[in-house]
């Protein structure tokens, strides 16, 4: 961002946040201590982190705060009270906002694609956005996740003026620490989900291995390494080789 000066009061607080990223998280997506910093910095009502399934319309997780207020949730979704959410989402235009055209990393607010006035009156925003008498602005970081799926930061703030291109750049900056503490977190509880042989053979695959030199790897049939990975991706519900990488090992560790 051009002409953004960096005060020493600043990046302490930009400290702050990253201090707080090592915080141990061994029950949510971030550690508590990161949102509640990043509120400080970033000036916001409510805060959420969601893994957000945008193709099959679900959220897999969802971490939220308000106040002193805050709920963490990985349960199987209520996939009928999300088909109304995601049917609003569609019923206006544009969609981009929540459904990407490419799935990349970015830190984006609706009035990118719109004007307020346009914003205001979608029914997504009418009948879940919007609180108080004011316009209630959002701020979206967004992270890919495997197909059709992101994590998402998303801050809203019910009174004042929209989000400014500092506090934009602000997630930026934070957005590679954000993504690694989440990294962290999961890959350790993903682990735990998996038995050693299903670890031993996903090793294989982050290597790249074929089935069939699984296969001979590890002394198995063909049909048996499948069944192995089968279950794995019932585990992680993952879709692919690549997001049950990602799953336990992170971002971008499949090698070919």
């Amino acid at each position: 961002m051009t002409g953004y000066t960096l005060g020493d009061k600043h990046l302490n607080r930009l400290r702050e946040v990253v201090e707080a990223i090592n915080c141990p998280s061994p029950d949510t997506a971030l550690p508590w201590p990161v949102l509640d910093q990043l509120r400080a910095l970033i000036g916001c009502d409510i805060m959420s982190f969601d893994g957000v399934d945008y193709d099959r319309g679900y959220s897999y997780f969802s971490q939220w705060c308000q106040g002193e207020d805050r709920t963490y949730d990985e349960s199987e979704p209520d996939l009928t009270a999300k088909a109304e959410f995601w049917n609003l989402v569609r019923s206006g235009t544009p969609i981009t906002p929540w459904i990407p055209d490419k799935n990349e990393r970015a830190v984006i607010k609706p009035t990118d694609f719109m004007s307020v006035r346009h914003y205001r009156s979608l029914p997504v925003y009418v009948d879940c956005f919007h609180q108080g008498g004011g316009t209630t602005y959002a701020l979206f970081m967004l992270v890919p996740d495997g197909f059709g799926r992101q994590l998402r930061l998303l801050m809203w703030r019910q009174t004042g003026s929209d989000f400014s291109e500092r506090e934009r750049f602000d997630l930026l900056l934070l957005m590679p620490h954000l993504e690694a503490a989440y990294r962290r977190g999961t890959s350790g509880r993903a682990g735990t989900m998996l038995t050693a042989r299903q670890t031993a053979l996903l090793q294989l695959v982050r290597k790249g291995s074929t089935n069939r030199q699984i296969a001979r790897r590890m002394g198995l049939s063909e049909g048996t390494v499948r069944t192995h990975l089968n279950n794995i991706y019932a585990r992680l519900d993952a879709r692919s080789r690549t997001e049950a990488v990602t799953r336990v090992f992170g971002q971008g560790e499949l090698t070919t």
